[in-house]
């Protein structure tokens, strides 16, 4: 049974658990670290992989789009005696003992919802040791991400590891776990932030939660903003440009560069945001829609004022745009450290990904055909229009857009190799109602002969070509209920 009450000792021991076992891994030792492609999977890999590494064991890090019998088969010939999976495994506990054997040992850092039967809080079960927030009362969607999971493990291997706590909140609010007031980090978040401040590691403040806002030029800054997506500016230099000049604010200098936030007054500030605000509330946006552009911001000290590494948003970002556009290893070489080529390599490719997020997007108003509103649900069928490693990136973003509200979640649906990967997003306001996602994924997607799971408020699978009609038909159903107040 999962935890009905919040057991912070509980999860402390099991991370000391965990942690001991892993520290005892003899120096040289080779350990797979197998994570997902998206921010928290390849910043909680990073975290392992660093803690492993200052222990003096050899860890090699897999990302992986999906843990399915794709992935597990491509993992069985690997001869290592120990393997970490961070960011996955509590929903495929059944695959991973195909893993397991009285030589290799099974390690699962994970904080998605635990399929029910997985549902318990033993330690080490079919020699798997698991530790999952949701076990002891945390929810795992909004109040510690898997890279949270991971440092306190890693916290719990060495003091030393204290200083991963910047990329514990970089994976953090890659899987939008900002629920908080002003887009702020909640539950166990926070307390990893509150550390991390009172060592000197980030810096907490509020500004507007704009793509760089620190560092890049304003006009920029607004450009590149995709989370939250600003409709008719995202995306357009040149709108940008009119709209500052609108609000008053001279977007250039005497010399002819570009303004940023340092360059503006506290009043051009005051200007900047309140014409944003009313602009995106004048775009069909509600007043709290529009109000969250203003923010939390969190800011990695020891980063250059100019990297895109300073603000952890933007941090989160990059990371998110390595893992999917294939570059894993740039990912993780970010996540270890790497400010010199591996920045190089990063701004040419956050290049390549705002112009296939904006493509996307131009798509997708382009073609209402692709969109599908049922009774519950909100659908976008991209079928090979949208790489299925970006869909769930696109449909988060479409809750800004016209013509999807927030009173329905948004499914995504993209084909993949050999089947159709599903994503989908709800808003915290469906989750107080009832809304669970990853329960009513894996449900739907089992009846028809795939698989899946998460979050309540956001969560994936993957469903066999041709049952599309069938899954949406019963998640929709499905969510009907939920919403409704109905117990399944």
């Amino acid at each position: 049974m999962l935890s009905l009450h919040k057991d912070l000792k509980g999860l402390e021991q099991r991370s000391l658990e965990i942690a001991g076992e892993i520290s005892s891994i003899p120096a040289g030792e080779p350990v797979l670290v197998v994570c997902h492609l998206d921010a928290d999977g390849i910043t909680s890999g990073s975290i392992i992989a660093s803690a492993l590494l200052r222990s003096g064991a050899a860890p090699h890090i897999r990302v992986v789009k999906q843990l399915d019998e794709a992935a597990i088969s491509e993992i069985l010939p690997i001869k290592a005696k120990n393997v970490i999976f961070t960011d996955m495994g509590s929903g495929q506990r059944k695959l991973l003992e195909r893993l397991g054997s009285s030589e290799r040992r099974i390690f699962i850092i994970d904080h998605h919802q635990p399929t029910p039967k997985e549902g318990n809080d033993s330690g080490a079960v079919g020699g798997i040791m698991e530790i999952n927030p949701h076990l002891f009362g945390f929810d795992g969607s909004n109040e510690i991400s898997a890279s949270g999971t991971a440092f306190l493990v890693a916290k719990k291997m060495s003091s030393e590891n204290a200083s991963l706590a910047p990329l514990a909140i970089v994976g953090a609010l890659g899987d939008m776990q900002d629920k908080g007031d002003r887009g702020s980090l909640i539950g166990l978040n926070a307390s990893i932030a509150e550390d991390a401040q009172r060592s000197g590691l980030i810096a907490v403040s509020k500004g507007l939660k704009l793509y760089g806002f620190e560092s890049r030029p304003l006009v920029k800054s607004m450009e590149y903003t995709l989370n939250p997506y600003l409709p008719g500016l995202s995306g357009d230099e040149g709108a940008c440009f009119k709209f500052l000049k609108n609000a008053g604010i001279e977007p250039r200098k005497q010399d002819g560069s570009w303004r940023s936030i340092s360059d503006l007054s506290n009043e051009e500030i005051r200007q900047v945001t309140s014409a944003l605000i009313k602009y995106l509330i004048s775009q069909g946006l509600s007043s709290q829609d529009a109000e969250s552009v203003v923010g939390v911001l969190y800011t990695i000290k020891s980063e250059a004022a100019d990297s895109p590494m300073r603000d952890a948003r933007e941090y989160a970002s990059s990371v998110n745009a390595c893992g999917r556009l294939g570059k894993y290893g740039l990912g993780v070489a970010l996540c270890l450290g790497d400010r010199a080529g591996a920045l190089t390599e990063l701004r040419e490719l956050l290049t390549e990904y705002r112009k296939k997020i904006s493509g996307y997007l131009r798509w997708l108003e382009n073609n209402p055909s692709s969109l599908r509103v049922m009774n519950s649900i909100q659908v976008i069928l991209a079928g090979s229009n949208i790489d299925d490693r970006m869909i769930g990136t696109i449909v988060s973003i479409a809750f800004s857009m016209k013509p999807f509200t927030r009173s329905k979640p948004i499914f995504g649906l993209s084909n993949a190799e050999g089947v159709v990967k599903v994503s989908a997003r709800g808003t915290t306001d469906l989750v107080r109602r009832g809304l669970n996602l990853g329960s009513a994924i894996r449900e739907a997607s089992e009846q028809v002969g795939g698989a899946g799971g998460g979050h309540n408020i956001a969560a994936g699978g993957q469903i066999p070509v041709g049952k599309e009609e069938a899954f949406l038909t019963l998640v929709d159903k499905i969510i009907a209920k939920m919403i409704g107040g109905v117990k399944l």
